[in-house]
C-alpha cells in the first residue's frame, strides 16, 4: 500500500513553470527538427507546458518507403542528444492523408491564427503543411481550447490523436471542449490564484451554487474536515457522501479544488468546506495503518502505509484511498486477522471501539 496522505496520484496537478523551462522545451524541439530533418514534415503539434505536460508530436512523410509516421515525444523525458531514444511512432495510411488532403483543399478557411502568448501555459501550437483553398500551410497557437473559428481543424487534431495511445485522449476532449461549450469541467481543476481567507468566495460560483453551498454549511453536513501539509480533507454528507480537496499553497495564494461528486465545476460541496475552513469548524479524521508482518513499525511508519478513516460501517473500514475515492476495505483479511492499527483515534476511542465491537459480535 501506498501514503493516502499526500495523494500524489489524486488528480492532475496544475502547473505554473517559469519561462526559462518553456523556452528549454522550445530548445528540444528545434534538437527534434534536426535529427529528423531528411524527412519531409507534414504536421507538427506543440502542447507545451499544457497542463504541466510537454508533448511534441509531428508527422512526417519518409520517401523511402513512401509512407507517413505518426512519431511522439514526451519532452520531460528527452535528456541528451540520443533522439530515437525517446521517440515512439505508429504509421499512418497513406489513403487517410489523401482524404485530409482533399478535404481541406476545398476549405475557404483562415489558416493564421495566433493568440497572445504572454502567458506560457497551456500553449497549443499546430503547423501542417496542407493546402488550403487560400493558403498553402496552416499555423496557429491558441491556450487550451480550440477556437470555434477554428474548428473545421477538428479533423485534424482528431486523425492525430486517434493514433496515438489511449491516456493521451483526455488531451483531445480538453482541446476540442469550447466547440462543446464544455471548458468549465476543464478549468475547474486547474490551479488559480485565491486568497482562501480573503478573497471574494462568491466570485467563483454560481449563484445557485452559492445558495445551495450555504445550506450545506448551516446543515452541518461536513462530518470531518483536516488539514494535512498543504491539503484540506473534507467528508461532505450530500446525496452520497463526497470527498472534497482543498489544496493550497500559503505563501503563493495558489488553490486548486477537487471534489469526488458528479459535477464537474465549482460545486456546493467546495463552496460548504470553504465556509467550514474560513469559520475553522474541523474535525480530524481517525487515521489507520496497514499492519504489514513483513516490516516493523517504523519501516511501515516511513513507507506512509497509512489511511485517513471515516469509521467502521458494517464489516469494513471507510477510507480515503490513493485514487481520491471513499472505499470500503474489509477489517479481516483472508486468514480472518485484524490487520489494521490505529495510529490517531478520538479522546473516546471510538473507533477502536468500533472496531472491537465488530470482532466481539464475530
Amino acid at each position: 500500500m501506498t501514503s493516502s496522505f499526500f495523494y500524489g496520484k489524486m488528480y492532475v496537478e496544475g502547473y505554473s513553470m517559469k519561462n526559462d523551462k518553456y523556452d528549454l522545451y522550445v530548445k528540444k524541439i528545434d534538437k527534434i527538427k534536426k535529427h529528423l530533418k531528411k524527412d519531409k514534415l507534414y504536421l507538427e503539434l506543440q502542447l507545451l507546458n499544457y497542463e504541466g505536460y510537454y508533448l511534441y508530436i509531428i508527422i512526417n512523410y519518409i520517401k523511402k518507403i513512401d509512407s507517413y509516421k505518426l512519431i511522439w515525444f514526451d519532452l520531460e523525458d528527452l535528456e541528451d542528444n540520443k533522439i530515437d531514444k525517446y521517440f515512439s511512432c505508429e504509421y499512418i495510411p497513406n489513403e487517410l492523408i489523401n482524404r485530409i488532403n482533399e478535404k481541406f483543399e476545398k476549405y475557404i478557411v483562415s489558416s493564421k491564427y495566433n493568440e497572445s502568448m504572454e502567458s506560457k501555459e497551456d500553449v497549443v501550437k499546430l503547423k501542417a503543411y496542407i493546402k488550403t483553398k487560400e493558403d498553402d500551410s496552416i499555423d496557429v497557437s491558441f491556450h487550451k481550447f480550440l477556437p470555434k473559428s477554428l474548428a473545421h481543424l477538428s479533423d485534424l487534431f482528431i486523425m492525430v490523436f486517434n493514433n496515438l495511445p489511449r491516456k493521451l485522449e483526455n488531451f483531445l476532449f480538453e482541446l476540442l471542449a469550447k466547440l462543446t461549450d464544455s471548458t468549465t469541467k476543464y478549468e475547474y481543476k486547474k490551479e488559480f490564484y485565491f486568497d482562501l481567507f480573503k478573497d471574494d468566495i462568491d466570485s467563483i460560483f454560481a449563484y445557485q451554487i452559492r445558495e445551495r453551498g450555504k445550506k450545506y454549511y448551516e446543515d452541518k453536513t461536513i462530518s470531518y474536515l483536516e488539514k494535512i501539509e498543504d491539503r484540506y480533507f473534507a467528508i461532505v454528507e450530500g446525496t452520497e457522501k463526497y470527498l472534497v480537496i482543498i489544496k493550497y499553497n500559503d505563501e503563493e495564494k495558489i488553490m486548486q479544488v477537487y471534489c469526488s461528486c458528479p459535477c464537474e465545476f465549482y460545486c456546493k460541496h467546495i463552496y460548504a468546506v470553504i465556509l467550514a475552513v474560513r469559520n475553522n469548524e474541523f474535525n480530524r479524521f481517525y487515521k489507520i495503518m496497514y499492519k504489514n508482518p513483513n516490516e516493523s513499525l517504523l519501516e511501515r511508519i516511513m513507507s506512509f502505509d497509512y489511511f485517513l478513516c471515516t469509521g467502521v460501517i458494517e464489516q469494513n473500514l471507510e477510507i480515503i484511498n490513493n485514487y481520491g475515492e471513499i472505499e470500503l476495505v474489509p477489517i479481516l483479511d483472508i486468514n480472518n486477522k485484524c490487520n489494521w492499527e490505529v495510529l490517531e483515534d478520538s479522546e473516546d476511542e471510538k473507533l477502536l471501539k468500533q472496531i472491537n465491537e465488530f470482532l466481539h459480535e464475530r
